[in-house]
């Protein structure tokens, strides 16, 4: 949540009732977010390490006798999380009907990997750290009101 107590961070446990149609979509998330990432920078990555590998300077040394590799993976690799990154930005875009528009608001995969948060589909939450709000967003009501009643009731 962004402040500490005693050197270690304060968690704040949410409880999130999901339909099966919910729990559906949300399992199956990496359609449309880790796939296109992963199958998209492969291709490109892929398409790009060939043609830097034959580029790539030689070395004379034994430290730099396979610089070439090294450099052309380098290449592939930034090169394949730039057009993972779009792709999976465009699938996102397209995705919207299927899976609302919360979908957008996931971080791209790319972020994900250094963000220490959870995403679920249909809902939002943000914590404001000037006011120690928790900021949540529904899509559905009918899952706020559930929400709101089985946190209700875990506080008591």
């Amino acid at each position: 949540m962004g402040v500490q107590k005693k050197n270690q961070q304060v968690v704040m446990k949410i409880s999130v009732p999901m339909c099966k149609t919910c729990a559906d979509k949300e399992r199956s998330i990496a359609k449309v977010t880790l796939i296109p990432f992963l199958i998209g920078g492969a291709i490109f990555g892929a398409i790009v390490f060939l043609p830097t590998l034959l580029i790539a300077p030689e070395g004379t040394t034994p430290q730099t006798l396979n610089f070439p590799f090294v450099f052309a993976g380098f290449i592939a690799l930034i090169v394949g999380i730039i057009f993972g990154t779009i792709i999976e930005a465009i699938v996102k875009t397209i995705a919207i009907p299927v899976y609302g528009k919360l979908v957008t608001k996931r971080p791209l995969t790319i972020f994900s990997f250094f963000s220490n948060t959870d995403d679920l589909i249909g809902i939002s939450a943000k914590f404001i750290p000037k006011e120690k709000l928790v900021l949540l967003e529904f899509e559905n009501e009918d899952i706020a009101s559930e929400f709101i009643k089985i946190n209700h009731l875990e506080n008591k």
